[in-house]
């Protein structure tokens, strides 16, 4: 719960602290009172915070109030008729935290101007105190008179504004009179504002499986965010929290008409949008049109991911390195296509999303025509899809944050996506990842930084500016950086690996970043290596339906261990969790290298098991980091 400082004096009657009283004591303020703090003994509202069993404080001089507040550690300050003069001390130990009722209009900014509700120009009344500034109101024949709640800068009578009311002035009106209904409302106003600040803030995440679980983790150490609600979430989701999390598993990520009415019912103050198929059916553009604060690409900016087509025409436009490729809208056409070439070797590639599958390797004629023909098992996002040259090299990730102007980059990862040890068998989502991977050195870190600059210069040139978070799949050829594809969002399970990686609190970054001000801001990664391994249903990703509600045991183990684990396709059912898809659950391990890491991740993960033998997982995660070690 919060805590209010309230600072008062001998000058008026106590009535905003009796407002913060009351404010409290109803619950519309859902915070504590830690002090009443008077700079006199015979401050009416001292018998207020009495009646009230309040701590009460008294500062006679103005240098002794800075140590008292470090004391008390209040997140809001509340002048409420303090005289003495606040040192510039105080306002910079509390940044936008202490609030003060002004009896005018203070505009949004120096030379800005604040309009009365019949659209005559307010009076600021800089400089005069409350019976002067009444007096004002009459003596120039304002319609209205008012008073603006705003937080304490070293500008005298100024700062950013929190809220502001009008009272109209009546004919025949004196200081008193008008001041006696102004006071309602300052009062009010207080309350109201106050209850708007304290409120902790409520998030959403869109995804469903363990990115998304990572990303509830890591917006639920932020101080500021009190319960996390999840479209559609899984059941392992509260694992890593105390904090309330309130998953929506009869929703997909695609309901957009009722996560837009869980929003506005639920006050929600951020959605991150971090799947795929929301990007696409323009979630972000939805929220964003009915004035819901939202993390995400829009749709235009997102079909840098879902649809890949155009993302390798947008590349070659902006000169950003990329296999040569060509695409087709017919099963004929490619067939025809590839005969041509019978010594070449392809990937064969959807061009919508297929969550993760739809990328089909070829090294004989043969098997091109058999991934052409598996095309149509796509639907809609395999009519059109590409043939692309199979660059031989080393895969790598890369993840930046952006805010249509600007990047800065956060983190590499490698991922695993074979279903097998060796890199052998079918393609998958991910079956774990190291991150930060040895492939990375300067060189390959500056290309990449290149590449991020064409991309964001170039979304913005085609009027599709991208904010949020975008993922580069690339692949080292001989020294040289090449893209495989670009997601639109955190990739999974490299988020596992990444997020916890990033020091900044998650929601004032996401702000900051919704704001335009990521050039300014610094960006804290620590330096540990994470390697994340994920638990799979045996049998993923071509049939492990016969293992769906098999229990899966151990969770309560890792718990213990402190290695973080987070949840995918895993069901609570009674006291325990039963598998609910392929890829069930991911377990982290951290070190200060990629040893100690996998050493931890793996010592967790032989805790796991999955009822009648059927848990299976690489057992090779960052291979190639230990064979470079040992070279």
């Amino acid at each position: 719960m919060k805590k209010i400082a309230v600072l008062i004096s001998n000058i008026g009657t106590g009535t905003n602290l009796q407002a913060i009283i009351d404010g409290v004591k109803s619950g519309q303020i859902t915070a504590s009172i830690v002090a009443v703090i008077s700079d006199t003994p015979d401050a009416k509202g001292l018998e207020r915070a009495k009646k009230y069993k309040l701590p009460i404080e008294v500062v006679s001089k103005k240098e002794n109030l800075l140590p008292l507040l470090k004391k008390l550690d209040p997140d809001y300050v509340c002048l409420a008729g303090w005289k003495q003069i606040i040192l510039d001390s105080v306002i910079d130990a509390f940044p936008n935290r202490i609030l003060n009722t002004h009896p005018g209009l203070i505009p949004d900014s120096m030379d800005g101007v604040v309009k009365n509700p019949d659209e005559t120009e307010a009076l600021w009344n800089k400089g005069k105190m409350t019976d002067k500034a009444v007096r004002n109101f009459l003596e120039t024949k304002a319609t209205y008179a008012g008073c603006t709640n705003h937080f304490l800068s070293l500008e005298f009578d100024f700062g950013p504004v929190l809220g502001r009311c009008f009272e109209k002035i009546k004919k025949g009106d004196t200081i008193e009179s008008l001041y006696k209904r102004l006071k309602v409302k300052e009062n009010k106003l207080y309350v109201d504002v106050l209850a708007k600040l304290v409120l902790s803030k409520t998030v959403m995440v869109i995804d469903g499986g363990g990115r998304g679980a990572a990303l509830v983790d890591k917006y639920a150490q932020s101080k500021k965010v009190s319960r996390i609600l999840v479209v559609p979430g899984n059941d392992l989701m509260q694992v890593n929290t105390k904090k309330p999390v309130i998953t929506y598993q009869n929703l997909k990520t695609t309901s957009i008409p009722e996560i837009l009415k869980i929003c506005q019912k639920e006050k929600v103050d951020l959605v991150d949008v971090a799947q795929d198929n929301a990007v696409e059916a323009g979630l972000v553009d939805r929220l964003a049109e009915i004035g819901i604060n939202v993390f995400g690409p829009t749709r235009k900016a997102g079909q840098i991911e879902w649809d890949k087509a155009w993302a390798r025409k947008f590349m070659v436009k902006y000169q950003i390195p990329t296999p040569k490729f060509h695409a087709f809208n017919s099963t004929k056409e490619g067939i025809d296509f590839v005969k041509k070439y019978p010594d070449s070797k392809w990937f064969v590639k959807a061009s919508g999303l297929a969550e993760g599958k739809g990328a089909i390797p070829a090294s004989t004629i043969n098997e091109a025509i058999t991934a052409i023909e598996q095309m149509q098992k796509f639907g809609k996002s395999g009519e059109t899809y590409l043939l692309e040259e199979w660059l031989i090299g080393e895969e790598f990730s890369a993840f930046a944050l952006s805010d249509g102007k600007e990047f800065k980059m956060v983190g590499f990862a490698q991922d695993h996506k074979r279903v097998n040890d060796g890199d052998q068998g079918e393609n998958t989502g991910g079956m774990g990842c190291v991150s930060n991977p040895l492939i990375i050195d300067k060189n390959i870190r500056k290309q990449t930084e290149n590449i991020f600059i064409k991309v964001i210069d170039g979304l913005k040139e085609e009027g599709r500016p991208y904010k949020g978070v975008l993922y580069l799949g690339g692949i080292v050829v001989e020294g040289k950086v090449f893209i495989i594809e670009f997601n639109a969002r955190w990739g999974d399970p490299e988020a596992e690996a990444v997020l916890p990686s990033i020091q900044n609190n998650l929601f004032d970054l996401a702000n900051t970043i919704n704001l335009g001000g990521l050039k300014k801001l610094k960006i804290r990664i620590d330096k540990k290596v994470r390697v994340v391994i994920a638990a799979t249903a045996k049998g993923y990703p071509v049939d492990y339906k016969s293992v769906r509600g098999k229990k899966v045991l151990g969770i309560d183990k890792v718990k213990e261990t402190g290695v973080k684990i987070y949840g995918s396709g895993i069901k609570k059912v009674d006291s325990g969790y039963t598998v609910n898809g392929g890829r069930v659950l991911y377990i982290v391990g951290e070190g200060k290298n990629v040893i100690e890491a996998r050493e931890r991740a793996y010592k967790a993960m032989r805790l796991i098991s999955i009822e009648g033998n059927n848990l299976h997982y690489r057992t090779d995660i960052g291979w190639r980091d230990l064979e470079r070690i040992k070279r």
